[in-house]
């Protein structure tokens, strides 16, 4: 990643998103590729940076912006199709999904750290046609004043559709959490309201 080159990111296979209104924080269930689990707090104030940069990084790399940011009509018409495209693939991976939760199932959970981490960094970076999201922190629990330098937690390599689906998940938790962060991602809010308008 261009803003952390000299770091290296333990790659993330799945993902889980919720909120705690017990910690006042959204949760990131990471899955890593070597099976091993890490759970990942996000404070409102990274959510804040996490949100609009994700978006910025859609809006700047959609091929019909030409080096500018795409309008948000544009971005809620990819929106639609990307979520049409994650569903078509769902359907098609059921078969392998039961297969590799059962074999998860049958690893030995004493070989699975169960990390804690507070979130306090991201990076965002676009390699390749792929966005790189990642995040640092810090282990929980933690010692006072986190003096210490962030490390890497982990890293989702995503095609434009998974990155939709997860601007999608983070602003969901944000609007529970009551944060006042869906601002940052007009065109989604939009997409919402017409839904709603169409229900009628």
């Amino acid at each position: 990643m261009s803003e952390g080159t000299s770091q290296s990111f333990p790659r993330v296979r799945r993902i889980q998103v919720g909120y705690s209104p017990a910690e006042d924080r959204v949760l990131m269930r990471l899955e890593l590729v070597t099976g091993e689990q890490r759970s990942a707090w996000i404070p409102r104030r990274v959510m804040s940076r996490l949100m609009p940069r994700l978006n910025e990084a859609l809006k700047r790399s959609h091929p019909a912006g030409e080096g500018q940011p795409a309008a948000d009509a544009v971005m809620a018409m990819e929106h639609v199709a990307a979520r049409s495209e994650l569903a078509g693939q769902r359907q098609k991976t059921d078969d392998s999904a039961a297969k590799e939760r059962e074999e998860h199932e049958r690893t030995d959970a004493r070989q699975l750290e169960d990390g804690s981490y507070l979130i306090t960094q991201e990076r965002i970076d676009l390699q390749q046609g792929q966005l790189l999201v990642g995040v640092l922190g810090h282990d929980l629990p933690s010692s006072s004043g986190l003096a210490q330098t962030p490390r890497p937690v982990g890293a989702l390599s995503l095609s434009r559709a998974q990155a939709h689906e997860l601007l999608r998940l983070l602003t969901e938790q944000a609007e529970q959490a009551q944060w006042g962060l869906g601002r940052s991602v007009s065109w989604l809010r939009w997409l919402k309201g017409r839904r709603r308008d169409g229900d009628r």
